[in-house]
């Protein structure tokens, strides 16, 4: 069995990109996980701070890693699951 490898690269992508904005926004309304915004926010450049602003550009980032991560994993899966010798 194959992966298709940018169906599962975009859906991890969309996935770690909702996680992200979903977390950035309640830490933005409520207080609660700002030290993970600021933790994972140094990564990415442009961030600005635990803002709307900050969260959209933390989702824009966890989406391209998402993208890259998922389409790696299945190119990965896919080149040691192939049948050798068909």
């Amino acid at each position: 069995m194959r992966l298709e490898v940018k169906a599962l690269a975009l859906a991890t992508g969309i996935v770690f990109a909702a996680f992200t904005f979903v977390i950035a926004v309640i830490a933005v309304l409520t207080g609660v996980g700002l030290g993970y915004l600021e933790l994972v926010g140094g990564l990415h450049p442009g961030y600005t701070g635990p803002t709307l602003l900050g969260a959209c550009i933390q989702t824009f980032w966890m989406f391209v890693y998402g993208l890259i991560g998922g389409g790696l994993l299945a190119a990965i899966y896919n080149y040691f699951s192939t049948e050798k010798g068909k």
